[in-house]
This record gives structure tokens, sequence and C-alpha cells, in this order.
């Protein structure tokens, strides 16, 4: 799947995750969710993460941002020569090695917490749905795929499903928000 599905499918399971869990993430949460669902592709350098953060025109935001893009690429370049693509980041003990820090470390901002792991779990089911699948069992067992030969990534399918998951997203957001069902004239 490719980085737009990626950030889709992380609202999408934010969104849903909270209407499940009767929580009312805060907006600035949602742009976590997203950057958590590129988390997993931080193993491939040519990745949204794993190349670090794009140059900006902006100076001051190219200082800022220089040492995040250097831990971004410095981790992507040990996990590639390491473990390889597609391989812990994609596994069940992936998902947990990310989430147990998450709650340990934000326990005292749950919508926060919530936003990182739905969006990072997002990640792994959606690479699902491709036609590699996952290793969820990683390191021993089969790639996993959730449809019999999958999706194939940047057609048009994909399109479709990224489609299909921002529907859920609004309707989720929409259902977690009375009032912007009030001020669209939804009610």
């Amino acid at each position: 799947m490719n980085g737009t599905t990626h950030a889709v499918f992380g609202v999408a399971a934010l969104a849903g995750a909270a209407l499940v869990a009767g929580a009312d993430p805060p907006a600035y949460v949602y742009p976590a969710a997203v950057a958590a669902a590129w988390l997993p592709d931080v193993d491939n350098p040519r990745s949204t993460l794993g190349n670090g953060l794009s140059r900006s025109k902006n100076p001051i935001l190219n200082v800022l941002s220089r040492p995040v893009s250097w831990v971004l690429r410095t981790t992507s370049f040990v996990l590639v020569r390491t473990v390889g693509h597609r391989t812990l980041t994609h596994s069940i003990l992936g998902s947990l090695l990310f989430a147990l820090p998450v709650y340990l470390f934000l326990a005292d901002y749950p919508n926060l917490s919530l936003a990182l792991v739905a969006g990072y779990a997002s990640h792994v089911f959606a690479d699902a749905l491709n036609t590699r699948g996952v290793p969820l069992l990683w390191p021993v067992g089969r790639p996993f795929r959730l449809l019999p030969g999958g999706i194939k990534s940047g057609g048009a399918v994909e399109v479709a499903v990224a489609l299909g998951a921002l529907m859920a997203a609004l309707y989720a957001i929409l259902q977690l928000n009375p009032s912007l069902r009030a001020l669209l004239g939804l009610v």
C-alpha cells in the first residue's frame, strides 16, 4: 500500500477505535495516527519516514527537522540491513514492541496513545490486504494475507479500498462529533 492509503487507514483506525472505546480524541491526535501509520515502513529507506523528512525551503524548519530526519534514516538503514523490509515492523512482535513503550510512557495521554497504537496497527492490517501479506508471526511462519491473492499496491483496487476506508473514517468522525454533524446539517 502507498503512503496515502496508510494515512487514510491510520485516521480510520483512530476514529473507529475511539468510537468503539467511547473516547473523544481531539483533532490534534489525528496527525499522530497518520505518522504512526507510516512508521512500520521505516525499515524501507525509500518509504515516507525511512527517507527522513523532506527538505523544506524554510531554514528554521530544516534545522528543527534535521535531527529527527537523521534518526529516521539511521533507523531505516539499521533495520533494512539487520532484519529487512516487512519483517519485524510488520509482525505481532513489532506491534507489541511499539505499543508497550507507548502505553508505558504516554499513559497520561490516552488519546495520543490510542492514536499511535491504532495508526501502527492500521498499517499492518492494510498491508495484510496486499499481495505480499505480512509476516504476523515473524520470525517464524509464512506471510499472512487477509484476501486470497491480495490487492496489488498502487492499483485501482487500492484506490477503491482507500476510498472505502475514508468513508468509514468520515462516518466514525461524524458519529464522534455531534456538533460537527449539526454544523453540516446532518442532525
